[in-house]
């Protein structure tokens, strides 16, 4: 996905919350060889802004910084359609 859209102005961002372990984080990040920029959240600040308290959660957020979805947990059932309906229609904003 990421590799599809990136070209047209979709950015994702990964974000280790404080609670998480993080090495354990940085393994996940090597060994699935993520696209994508992964930091860690070490104040809560990134968390409390968006309401996480599990994850995972996915924010979609639209041009003008603002969040238009909010998802908890995985996205069981949606399919790879589903998903790049989802960006497409924050794309087109």
């Amino acid at each position: 996905m990421y590799a599809r859209y990136h070209d047209k102005g979709l950015e994702l961002l990964g974000v280790n919350v404080v609670w998480d372990n993080d090495a354990g984080a940085r393994l996940f990040v090597d060994d699935y060889r993520l696209p994508f920029p992964v930091g860690r959240d070490s104040s809560g600040a990134i968390g409390g802004a968006y309401r996480v308290d599990a994850t995972p959660v996915s924010a979609f957020i639209d041009k003008q910084g603002i969040l238009v979805e909010r998802h908890e947990g995985e996205f069981e059932g949606d399919t790879e359609a589903e998903f790049s309906r989802r960006i497409e229609k924050l794309l087109a904003q």
